[in-house]
């Protein structure tokens, strides 16, 4: 199996192949698709002469789901050129290379899980117009989180159109009877015959998928939330935000609290990746979206994988939401335990948190009342990252060529990477050879399982 990390800014894209089958995992932000990831499938498609199986959508976030869509209308380009042409019409050929082609999609669209998905999107839009104009940091913050949900609205809805029979026609959810992909009890799917990868859904469950609903709808119909923002524009001023690690509270006490993570967030589809090894065993995988640490367990516990209170060590774990401190726990640390640590980060919203790196650390190479109690934890591993400092000051050079000034979010980003790439050399020195590190520099990492 070969898992490369795309560049993705604060994101996720993957690419995985297995064995007589490819799977894209998310497709980053707009901005990391149009430069990297648009060329790098041209390349792929070409030189391998493969098609992607599957196309696996996590959530409706704009950083997951925004590079699928820009796949997508890329595609429908190319189809417009060979129609053209096949028709003795004058055409230019797009000015990239064909993507491949996308045999099915797993999305559980949010017009789908929520009917009034478009109101919802004007609302919030309009409430981060309003917070914008905002001098508070928290109020920039909200604005920006508000932004982020309400551009992703129209996205996801677009993805769906463009997929529909009378457009792309790419089966959605096949799989699922063309409902909802979620915890079910089909044991195994099987995405080629030929192929002797299994795939199974550890996320979300039913419950997850109805609390989405139900919460949307309530916001919609609360008319605070549709209405005027004084109340909580008073509220922010009082309350600047968490408090400062280190104040009061342990770094237990700081992460991984479940009501902090967005319902959308925590309706992530997840898998589970199993694929025979030639010698014996089998190679696992955990794509976890930006899932929340009990949910993947739950979706673990429920494929028999995970027996209670017991340690499950894999080949690879894709860290969910891009290491933020609320989806992940010393207990989830000490319990998933892997050969590969996968982080799609690039320093924005300071992910990855430095105390989630701090406990999956000492799950592995600390004291001994937080080492995993997993008999593979005192292998060697590594952490994949991909970014890196050096990747985000060639952005930023770029950006000062072309604006004459350098970029405030660049620089925020860049100071974050600066401190993780800090700890983890320092980990690394201390670990007597059981940890190696990848970063992104130039082009995109390559992991051959």
């Amino acid at each position: 199996m070969k898992i490369t990390l795309l560049p993705s800014e604060k994101g996720d894209c993957l690419l995985v192949e297995a064995d007589a089958v490819s799977i894209l995992a998310d497709g980053g932000m707009p901005g990391s698709y149009a430069s990297e990831v648009r060329g790098f499938l041209g390349e792929w498609a070409e030189d391998t002469g493969k098609d992607l199986d599957l196309v696996y959508v996590s959530h409706v976030d704009q950083d997951h789901i925004a590079g699928v869509l820009q796949l997508l209308e890329d595609t429908v380009k190319w189809r417009v050129f060979d129609h053209k042409h096949a028709n003795g019409h004058r055409a230019s050929k797009p000015p990239f290379k064909r993507p491949p082609k996308i045999k099915r999609i797993w999305h559980n669209a949010f017009k789908a899980m929520v009917d009034e998905s478009e109101a919802i999107g004007s609302v919030l839009a309009a409430r981060a117009n309003t917070l914008s104009s905002s001098t508070n940091p928290s109020l920039l913050r909200l604005a920006d989180a508000f932004r982020s949900v309400a551009n992703s609205i129209p996205e996801a809805i677009k993805v769906s159109r463009r997929i529909a029979s009378d457009q792309l026609n790419i089966p959605l959810n096949g799989e699922f009877g063309n409902l909802l992909a979620m915890v079910r009890e089909q044991e195994e799917i099987s995405l080629n015959p030929a192929s002797s990868l299994a795939i199974r859904i550890i996320g979300p469950c039913k419950k997850d998928l109805e609390i989405l609903r139900k919460y949307w709808k309530n916001w919609l119909a609360n008319s605070e939330n549709a209405g005027s923002v004084d109340k909580l524009e008073a509220w922010l001023e009082d309350n600047e935000g968490p408090i400062p690690p280190g104040f009061g509270v342990s770094i237990d006490d700081e992460l991984g609290n479940r009501k902090s993570v967005t319902e959308p967030n925590l309706a992530s589809l997840m898998l589970l990746l199993e694929e025979p090894k030639p010698g014996g065993g089998v190679t696992r995988v955990i794509l976890t979206g930006d899932g929340h640490a009990d949910d993947i367990l739950a979706g673990l516990t429920h494929h028999g994988r995970l027996a209670d209170g017991a340690g499950l060590h894999v080949d690879v774990l894709k860290l969910q939401h891009h290491g933020s401190e609320h989806n992940l726990d010393r207990s989830f640390a000490k319990r998933i335990t892997a050969d590969h640590y996968l982080i799609c980060a690039n320093g924005e919203h300071e992910n990855p948190d430095l105390r989630v790196l701090e406990v999956l650390l000492d799950s592995r190479l600390g004291a001994a009342e937080h080492l995993s109690p997993n008999p593979q934890a005192d292998q060697p591993f590594t952490i994949w990252l991909n970014c890196s400092t050096e990747y985000l000051e060639k952005q930023q050079d770029a950006h000062i060529a072309k604006k004459g000034a350098p970029s405030n979010k660049l620089a925020k980003c860049i100071a974050q990477f600066t401190a993780v790439e800090q700890k983890l050399a320092n980990a690394k020195q201390a670990s007597n050879g059981r940890l190696k590190l990848k970063y992104l520099k130039a082009s995109p990492l390559a992991l051959e399982v």
